[in-house]
């Protein structure tokens, strides 16, 4: 397969995919430890923290899903079995207007061994190389993100054809910083962070995209790492199971510059993000 000379004619032959978990009661897989599942259950299901994280997957992470350039990819929403109303009708309202939005149900097993059950429905066998993507349902990739990825899949077909197996690290984004007082938007870069990773796999290779530690993607397959785009935006805040410090690397961009920036790049409207917040904060 040669690279297409418009990254439009590259749709067939690879399929693009993406994972979401949004409060997956599982083992394994968090940073938090609780002694059972149904202390973990307990955790995720509470209704202050539901409706917190449903703040951030409509305003940030479903926006651009929505606005993809290219509208051929899936994206499996995970949730437990067992999830809560009437935030599952909330996010069944959220989501009945995309129609990539898979959504998904697991019992409390192993978490890894979930999540590939989820997505392994909806590979396609035809397909000559599947590119996976992972987020958190406070993240947001760029509008452009599956027209890209499709792209730099198809213009990295030897590297492919010979290792069957590599990463696209989109390592310029910005951090999305919920202090509890304001949203301050931090930009940074990375190497290897989740919500600019793609992994590119054959369908019938039996890999999904967490199987793949991103910290430690290097030893295991080739990574092409590219900073020319602002890629990706992740979302910080007290809910995160791991902190996101401030970003010592970055780039330049004017405060005056930013709304018009997250609103172009990701169809975010950052005022309303703000709002929102405001209202389903956490008590402190």
């Amino acid at each position: 397969m040669q690279p297409p000379d418009d990254p439009s004619e590259a749709r067939s032959p690879i399929q693009v995919i993406g994972l979401c978990r949004f409060s997956v009661p599982s083992r394994g897989a968090f940073r938090v430890i609780h002694d059972s599942v149904a202390q973990r259950r307990e955790m995720l299901y509470a209704p202050a923290r539901l409706n917190y994280r449903l703040v951030w997957l409509e305003h940030v992470l479903l926006p651009a899903i929505r606005a993809q350039s290219d509208p051929e990819f899936i994206l499996v929403l995970l949730l437990g079995e067992d999830f809560p109303q009437p935030w599952l009708r909330g996010i069944e309202a959220l989501t009945r207007d995309i129609p990539q939005v898979r959504l998904a149900f697991a019992p409390p097993l192993e978490h890894r061994a979930i999540c590939a059950d989820a997505m392994r429905p909806h590979i396609d066998p035809e397909a000559v190389y599947v590119a996976q993507f992972r987020l958190d349902d406070d993240d947001a990739i760029a509008t452009t993100f599956v027209r890209r990825v499709r792209r730099d899949v198809a213009w990295q077909d030897r590297m492919l054809s010979r290792n069957g197996l590599m990463a696209l690290d989109y390592g310029k984004g910005l951090v999305l910083r919920d202090t509890g007082a304001e949203l301050r938007v931090e930009p940074c870069i990375t190497q290897c962070w989740a919500p600019g990773l793609a992994i590119v796999t054959r369908p019938a290779s039996g890999k999904f995209v967490l199987d793949f530690p991103h910290h430690t993607l290097w030893r295991r397959m080739p990574v092409l790492s590219q900073i020319d785009q602002i890629m990706f935006v992740r979302g910080a805040h007290d809910g995160n199971d791991s902190r996101i410090a401030v970003q010592e690397r970055g780039f330049a961009l004017a405060p005056d510059a930013v709304p018009a920036l997250m609103r172009d790049r990701f169809a975010i409207d950052l005022a309303a993000v703000a709002t929102a917040l405001s209202t389903v904060r956490p008590a402190k």
